[in-house]
């Protein structure tokens, strides 16, 4: 009996559940405390359109962090397809702003959504 398509399931699931942690965690921290969400990419204290902003990023993790955890089977993989569908759009909007950063920053802008991006692909292939 081959085991490893079972395993390959429970970890790319685990890895799933992961990143909606990780989303509903730095959704909070946005939400709650966008200047440390902020400080946290590197970049200076926002002022108020800028928390508000960090503010609107903060609930879309939340929700689709939540709509993740809170789902089984299909509806967790179309929730986690969200996520990645957003993790995309974040990694290129921080490649269209990368030139107007630090360079931490930037490293942040595109590096944090683009592992998010190759992890949540490889758990979502054909086939899961």
């Amino acid at each position: 009996m081959n085991t490893a398509p079972a395993q390959r399931d429970r970890v790319a699931n685990a890895g799933i559940l992961s990143l909606a942690a990780m989303r509903i965690g730095i959704g909070a921290l946005a939400w709650v405390r966008p200047d440390t969400a902020s400080a946290l990419f590197g970049f200076g204290r926002p002022d108020g359109q800028a928390r508000y902003l960090w503010r609107l990023f903060g609930v879309r993790d939340v929700v689709v962090g939540l709509g993740t955890v809170t789902s089984s089977g299909s509806r967790r993989r179309t929730w986690a397809r969200v996520g990645l569908a957003c993790d995309v759009a974040d990694g290129a909007a921080g490649a269209l702003g990368r030139g107007e950063v630090k360079p931490l920053s930037a490293a942040a802008m595109v590096g944090v959504p683009a592992a998010a991006v190759a992890f949540g692909a490889w758990a979502l292939r054909p086939g899961r």
